[in-house]
């Protein structure tokens, strides 16, 4: 909520800056207000579990599974650390030979299945929620717009860092792909005689990760969960399973039209193709049609929505 509090406070300043612009007819520039969507009323659901569903669905997205490639993969990193026992204790001829086999080893593993240059050990999720509705998108965008238009650049920055809400996956891959290469140099330092230097190359590698970040809009994920609850609605015995449904899909619509106005994948068509599937389904159900293939149809696009537009492309990683 400080994020929430800072924003407004800034709001408040470009605002106040705004009313003293000159005007054009009766209005200023600032006072000129977009007609934003009606919030619908609250779904029944918290959002503790709500978010608890967007949780779940996360990391089954970006699980990882051990193959039997990485295990490889680790088995040889592991073998790394003999090298390492065996400069300490002065072998310095077995440490060569035990390079030039694990170098071997790599390159054939790397070239056999290229999906282990990265090989993930860790996925973390944060949450970083600030905006909850279009109201509050129109007022941080027009602020952000003013203070660009009287080149307060730097004040744009700070209200638009506060236009978030999205859930971050961030990935945590050992990059074996570079560690031929490092074992090389080392072996190159053993035969001069530079044991140390050696040994600092391989611990080098061996502490070195790269981590990526990926960032998904929580609306997307809301409306998604939403659609979801909606089928799972109409498949109950509630005998209010209608209304239930409609206001699932009332939110999960405006959820969609927040992380639009949000500029998450601005202007993308599928927005649209969105939009019209949810009313399309609402009309199915008001008027009584069959809605379980209209659901699965509707969750299938908006998966393939978000992968799309927000999922980058990860190694070594397990999507149902």
């Amino acid at each position: 909520m400080k994020k929430t509090i800072l924003a407004l406070s800034t709001l408040a300043i470009i605002f106040t800056g705004c009313a003293q612009d000159k005007t054009t007819g009766n209005h200023t520039k600032a006072e000129v207000k977009k007609e934003a969507p009606v919030k619908p009323e609250h779904a029944k659901i918290s959002d503790q579990k709500l978010q608890g569903n967007i949780s779940k669905t996360m990391e089954n997205d970006f699980a990882y599974k051990e193959t039997e490639s990485t295990k490889q993969a680790i088995a040889i990193l592991r073998e790394t650390g003999n090298v390492l026992n065996y400069i300490a204790k002065d072998k310095d001829k077995k440490a060569k030979e035990e390079l030039a086999k694990l170098i071997g080893e790599l390159e054939i593993l790397i070239t056999k299945d290229p999906s282990v240059a990265l090989v993930p050990v860790n996925v973390a999720y944060e949450v970083n929620d600030v905006v909850v509705d279009i109201p509050t998108v129109y007022e941080i965008t027009d602020a952000a717009k003013k203070a660009m238009d009287d080149g307060y650049y730097q004040a744009a920055k700070k209200i638009l860092a506060d236009l978030s809400s999205e859930m971050t996956v961030k990935t945590t891959y050992l990059p074996l792909v570079t560690y031929p290469d490092a074992m090389r140099v080392a072996a190159a330092l053993l035969e001069k005689g530079k044991k140390q230097e050696a040994a600092a190359v391989l611990m080098k590698a061996l502490n070195t990760l790269v981590v990526e970040k990926i960032d998904i809009p929580l609306p997307v994920l809301r409306a998604e969960e939403y659609i979801k609850l909606g089928a799972a609605a109409m498949l109950s015995d509630d005998k209010d399973k209608k209304d239930v449904a409609l206001l699932f899909l009332d939110n999960a619509d405006y959820q969609l039209q927040l992380a639009e106005a949000m500029g998450y994948g601005k202007k993308d068509k599928e927005y649209k193709e969105l939009a019209t599937a949810i009313k399309d389904l609402k009309k199915a159900i008001t008027e009584g049609k069959e809605t379980k293939g209209k659901f699965e149809k509707l969750s299938e696009k908006i998966k393939k929505f978000k992968e799309r537009l927000f999922y980058k492309k990860r190694q070594n990683t397990k999507r149902k």
